[in-house]
């Protein structure tokens, strides 16, 4: 008998799985780690391996799988961070787990991870949303109709290459310069942080530091330092301007901030607010904003109700 559905975040160190009943009840989660060697090739046989050894696959009746890159039709384009390219997940996992019967559907994990906050989390009630992920990188996901949108090539809601800086024009990973992510992820509030050191002979404790992080410069700003106060400003005031064009776009019944920068808090809320509302009035006078709640278990709850 097919009782249980798995939620499974794959990501760049480690793999969530998670073990639901038919209910959406979450009965177990376990890890194993990311084996990236020979570009990838021995992932999901290790995540097969390990479903085995915990559950009969006979009692499976679906898989969610929510992956670091571009997704359309359940048909990967590319992770580079697990050494893909273009992959058929569904057919490689029915194959390794010796079942053609499984549902099995996948999803780009920061689309997937606002999926869960609707499912389980801080959206929960809500069948609009837009998630940010203010991590490394920056992610994006979005919920239209209860439903995730992934775009013909997969790459909807991925706002961190959206161009909003001609000022410093720093170059991206992706190969172009200004992109969103330079200037607001965790990774771009420290360059920009260094940008406004080099620019400037202004007093700041930034100055004591050989080496620091976003999270220095954010808890700085709190602290009343002036120069930090100003950085985080600016960067959440490019962070802002992409989230009016998206409620331009979508307007979405809520905006969840999820990623390492999002431990900030209602800080971080007020300075995203502060450059908000002056973009969208007179049209707009609330939004709802809101930290995300499931952690990094956001992803996994988001597989599963994927295949819901």
């Amino acid at each position: 008998m097919r009782k249980y559905n798995l939620g499974i975040d794959i990501g760049g160190t480690s793999i969530k799985i998670g073990l639901f009943n038919l209910d959406d009840d979450l009965l177990d989660v376990w890890n194993v780690k990311t084996n990236k060697h020979s570009n990838g090739s021995l992932i999901l046989a290790d995540i097969a391996n390990s479903i085995k050894t915990k559950i009969d696959v006979s009692e499976i009746r679906a898989l969610g799988f929510g992956v670091p890159g571009p997704v359309s039709k359940n048909i990967i384009y590319s992770c580079v961070n697990l050494g893909w390219g273009q992959k058929d997940i569904v057919k490689e996992i029915k194959q390794l787990l010796n079942d053609e019967n499984l549902l099995v559907r996948v999803g780009n994990d920061a689309n997937l991870a606002a999926a869960g906050e609707i499912y389980k989390g801080v959206a929960s009630g809500y069948i609009n949303a837009f998630m940010v992920t203010l991590g490394t990188g920056i992610g994006g996901g979005v919920i239209i109709d209860g439903r995730v949108v992934d775009g013909i090539n997969g790459v909807a809601g991925e706002i961190g290459h959206t161009h909003i800086d001609d000022i410093h024009n720093l170059e991206c990973n992706c190969g172009k310069k200004g992109c969103l992510e330079t200037v607001a992820s965790a990774t771009g509030i420290v360059r920009l942080a260094k940008e406004y050191l080099k620019l400037s002979d202004r007093p700041s404790k930034l100055r004591k530091f050989e080496y620091f992080s976003a999270k220095i410069v954010i808890d700085l700003a709190k602290a009343g330092d002036e120069l930090a106060k100003e950085i985080i400003s600016k960067s959440m005031e490019y962070l802002a301007k992409v989230l009016a064009k998206v409620t331009y776009i979508i307007n979405p019944d809520i905006f969840i901030i999820g990623g390492g920068i999002s431990n900030a808090g209602n800080f971080i809320i007020k300075e995203i607010e502060k450059h908000y509302y002056p973009l969208v009035k007179p049209f707009i006078n609330h939004t709802n904003f809101s930290i995300a709640t499931l952690g990094n278990q956001a992803g996994m709850f988001g597989a599963c109700y994927l295949i819901k």
